[in-house]
């Protein structure tokens, strides 16, 4: 039930309502409790998350913008809705610097300090202030942002999940400026970590380190082909909430890691059907996206194989007949391809977002702990907290032989990325990084990792073949081997 559906139980309202002097005039509700009370929610908003013994201030207000204070949301998703199933944050009327029109009733603006807008778990901000509909649309064309008042900043592609009572002022984060700020010392570092000595030496640094990062990826035909192989490429979520990246391996089996789907150890349990696999989110507010329900866990493995080969992956099965809008991935994977040194992209939703490619370097192995030296001497005043997490975690960049390093932008929300060679061809899944945290819960890494191809599809021929899946012999040439799934 909503605010409005609750208040037209009474007749005292209804009667006040149906007043000549109120009929063209807007109902302003406002909130006697939360982080900052008064503050305005509108008639759609979810009795549920009003307080039991919440008193609240009902006016009639003359608003030209008579619209925007109306129910927006699907009623058919409220009727259904839970308090664990939503979150509540409040907006400052005021935007930073430059979004200082933010709401768009100048009646509101005259009369409250706060919105309180409130959202379904699992939904970016972006939808759910534009699902509010009393905010301007300026703020969704410009690169604006959450601000927790000089704390954290949150994108508005980001989840809501943890925005839930706190308060924010809508800014556009002055990125040029910081950059401009940086670019001094910044300069600095390089010239001492390079032995540059004047400005044409550090263009010409530039020009060749920009060239050797996207020649390979620039070509035509690879970008083609990239896109089609990204076809595959879905975010795995549970519930409403985004876990990692998935790709389409073979049939309707799609792989990621173990620990996107809670796998710690060989003996946890987990529902997998609580899992979705969605496909095709390429935008905030794309409707393209297909989202498939997990129908079971097939096979899985986390920890060490009887080789001393570290393995972190898990093979679902959707619950449809096929997938043959997107590539089987296992038609691209080469066994030959090497995995030591050069180019490659990972495909993924980093950050809980939208689908995207990095194109980026193998850290050879015998150049993983100089990468880490050179890492920390340009973070010296973060030393102490790469120290301790190194320590706790007991890092070692060259425990695995499976394991190959890159430096990725990839963090959260990437595992179980598929990732490519120059060639195209599928090499690893990206699993994770050596990262660290600071004040304000930003997230660093020292580089990122994932794991060849080879021994987790030997691992799934061997569970295929013990449950009577596979009868036939795997070797390099054999790429039908896993077709036999059923």
């Amino acid at each position: 039930m909503t605010v409005l559906e609750a208040l037209n139980t009474s007749s005292v309202f209804r009667s006040e309502k149906d007043k000549n002097k109120n009929m063209q005039k807007e109902i302003l509700i406002q909130r006697s409790k939360g982080a900052v009370p008064r503050a305005a929610v509108k008639t759609d908003f979810p009795c549920c998350l009003i307080e039991r013994d919440e008193t609240l201030e009902i006016e009639f207000i003359k608003d030209e913008n008579s619209s925007t204070n109306q129910t927006t949301a699907d009623p058919s998703l409220l009727s259904k809705s839970k308090p664990e199933t939503l979150v509540t944050f409040l907006v400052k009327k005021d935007g930073g610097q430059k979004v200082q029109c933010l709401l768009k009733s100048n009646a509101l603006r005259s009369r409250v300090q706060y919105v309180c807008v409130y959202a379904f778990k699992g939904e970016n901000v972006k939808t759910a202030l534009k699902r509010d509909g009393r905010f301007n649309n300026v703020i969704f064309q410009k690169h604006c942002a959450l601000s927790e008042f000089g704390s954290e900043m949150h994108e508005l592609s980001n989840p809501v999940d943890d925005l839930d009572g706190k308060a924010f002022q809508v800014t556009e984060p002055n990125i040029l400026g910081i950059l401009r700020d940086q670019f001094p010392d910044l300069l600095e570092t390089l010239k001492k970590r390079e032995k540059l000595k004047n400005k044409s030496e550090v263009q010409k640094f530039f020009r060749e380190e920009y060239g050797k990062s996207v020649e390979n990826f620039l070509e035509v035909k690879k970008v083609k082909q990239l896109m089609k192989l990204s076809d595959s490429v879905c975010q795995i979520r549970k519930g409403g909430t985004r876990e990692g990246t998935g790709f389409l391996l073979f049939n309707r089996f799609i792989l990621t890691n173990a620990h996107v789907i809670g796998i710690f150890t060989d003996l946890t349990k987990v529902n997998a059907e609580q899992f979705t696999a969605v496909f095709g989110y390429e935008d905030l507010d794309s409707k393209d996206s297909k989202c498939i329900p997990v129908k079971q866990l097939t096979d899985y493995f986390y920890g060490k194989d009887d080789k001393g080969r570290h393995l972190d992956y898990a093979l679902l099965e959707l619950d449809v007949d096929k997938m043959a809008e997107c590539p089987n991935l296992f038609d691209s994977y080469s066994p030959n391809a090497p995995i030591k040194k050069g180019q490659i992209c990972i495909v993924g939703h980093p950050g809980e977002g939208v689908k995207k490619m990095d194109p980026c370097f193998i850290i050879e192995r015998e150049n993983r702990l100089e990468a880490a030296h050179k890492h920390a001497s340009e973070h010296q005043h973060l030393i102490h907290v790469i120290n301790e997490k190194c320590v706790e975690e007991k890092w070692d960049f060259s425990a695995y032989e499976n394991q190959f390093t890159y430096d990725s932008c990839f963090f959260h929300g990437s595992s179980g990325s598929p990732v490519f060679d120059v060639d195209c061809n599928l090499i690893g899944i990206h699993t994770g990084g050596y990262k660290y945290k600071t004040k304000g819960d930003k997230t660093w890494s020292v580089m990122e990792y994932g794991f060849s191809m080879q021994p987790i599809l030997d691992n799934i021929i061997a569970v295929a073949r013990i449950k009577g899946f596979f009868h036939g012999t795997w070797n390099q040439s054999n790429k039908t081997c896993l077709k036999c799934f059923k």
